[in-house]
């Protein structure tokens, strides 16, 4: 296997935060992670365009990851889901050494949005899926083993790089039971 590179060494450390429930953490290193494959999809991009970019790339994917529905183009106050994890989550990380309190996370499931921005810890989990498997990631590989669970079906973690057509082709099939 070879070295592990930034990106799936930021994955593996996002995963350990996530583990032990530390929401803030998780993001603190799936940051860089998003980051660095957005930049290889928009190389001449700004750090907030490119960002934004991916995560309103991957919004129907990450919403059916996270809610097994698919919940895109959401709006308040004139702000968009890629522009609260931009602005609220990785701009306030930064710059202020936390997440903005109107962005939270929660362990119940639980969706709200409005002054606060409640989010299932899910989201993290299916944002770190859909950097994963953005194909800009294909060749990637973390040394430990993780489980991820799409859509009630079990994948090897490392099966996924790169590989957002096994992402789509699962969330077609889930779409199809319902």
């Amino acid at each position: 296997m070879p070295s592990p590179s930034g990106i799936s060494k930021r994955i593996t450390s996002c995963l350990e935060s996530l583990d032990t429930g530390d929401h803030e953490s998780a993001l603190i290193h799936l940051f860089p992670a998003v980051d660095k494959t957005a930049k290889k999809r928009r190389p001449k991009k700004s750090v907030g365009v490119r960002i934004k970019g991916f995560v309103a790339d991957e919004e129907r994917l990450i919403s059916m990851l996270a809610t097994r529905n698919s919940t895109t183009g959401l709006k308040f106050d004139g702000l968009s889901f890629p522009e609260v994890i931009y602005r609220f989550g990785k701009s306030a990380i930064l710059h202020e050494g936390q997440l903005d309190p109107r962005l939270t996370f929660n362990n119940s499931g639980t969706l709200q949005i409005g002054a606060i921005w409640n989010f299932p810890a899910s989201y993290i989990t299916a944002i770190c899926i859909c950097t994963v498997a953005a194909p800009e990631n294909r060749g990637e590989q973390i040394p430990q083993s993780y489980t991820a669970e799409v859509l009630g079906r079990n994948y090897d973690l490392n099966d996924l790089w790169g590989n957002r057509a096994e992402i789509r082709k699962r969330v077609d099939e889930f779409m199809d039971q319902q």
